[in-house]
């Protein structure tokens, strides 16, 4: 697949650095970064990992922060009233580093009307909730497999092949995900998740903070007979439900692929077996979706 020119982002003050794995430590051994699998995703919280994971190749989404996360703890939040009342009700007198906010109106006025009214207050947040970067199944596996990420689960590691069998139940996606996401990052693509535009991945060239993305890709799963898995497909193909999901691509600056995973058996047993998990890429244009 030839490489799209992707459109870069204006006032991006972020400079690139080199992906994961590289040596951190003076001995010239790798520095593991320490994760907590919560049952859902796999949580970072130690300021300086949770740094290079999100620098380092883009890994992970901050809790707060919509794009890039922000770990300085000198920046002052702006949190609306309704946020700041429920961070009261989970107030620790005894917090250790109780943070300063400010806290503004809900805006649940007319637009005019609320900046003009606009009256913020300082306030201290003792609830001791801080930022944290939590991983997608996909990006926590992708590093552990490199040896780069320790996963724990109630203070205990959980080795390689005990982490395949808890993703897969608790996404029954997980395994094909996985795949679909290793076989685009040996393609040098950073992948984010593509529910924000109806798709399973976004394919970035250079990372979010930098660059829209190039594509969103759907999944469509298939025996190694070539017919369609319906019980894994998590959406239809047909062609009306492509143009739609085209034009919005389309509206947005990006192209929609179709990812093909021909399944030789399922379930996948262990993270070797993807090998044997063949992958096509199908770009869709209007002339494809036509009847």
């Amino acid at each position: 697949m030839e490489l799209n020119t992707s459109r870069s982002k204006k006032n991006c003050k972020l400079a690139p650095n080199l992906p994961l794995p590289i040596i951190l430590k003076k001995d010239g051994s790798i520095c593991k970064i320490k994760g907590t699998f919560n049952g859902i995703s796999v949580s970072v919280d130690q300021l300086e990992n949770m740094k290079n994971i999100v620098a380092m190749g883009y890994y992970g989404k901050g809790i707060f922060s919509r794009n890039y996360p922000l770990f300085s703890v000198d920046k002052v939040s702006i949190l609306r009233n309704r946020q700041y009342e429920r961070r009261v009700k989970l107030s620790n007198k005894k917090a250790v580093h109780p943070q300063k906010v400010i806290s503004v109106p809900d805006s649940d006025d007319e637009y005019d009307s609320y900046f003009t009214n606009l009256k913020p207050n300082y306030q201290i947040d003792r609830s001791g909730i801080n930022e944290i970067v939590c991983l997608s199944l996909e990006e926590a596996f992708f590093l552990s497999n490199l040896d780069i990420l320790e996963i724990y689960k109630e203070s205990s590691l959980i080795n390689l092949d005990e982490l395949w069998k808890a993703f897969a139940e608790c996404d029954p996606h997980f395994t094909i995900n996985y795949a679909v996401y290793t076989y685009f990052k040996t393609k040098n693509w950073v992948v984010k998740p593509g529910i924000k535009f109806g798709g399973d991945f976004l394919l970035y060239e250079r990372g979010p903070p930098f660059c829209h993305a190039s594509y969103v890709v759907i999944l469509d799963i298939l025996n190694k007979d070539m017919e369609r898995n319906m019980e894994l497909s998590r959406r239809s193909v047909d062609n009306m439900s492509l143009l739609y999901l085209n034009r919005l691509c389309e509206t947005t600056g990006k192209e929609l692929m179709i990812c093909q995973v021909i399944l030789n058996q399922w379930p996948i047993p262990d993270h070797d077996s993807i090998r044997d998990i063949v992958i096509k890429e199908i770009l869709i244009n209007r002339e494809h979706t036509k009847k």
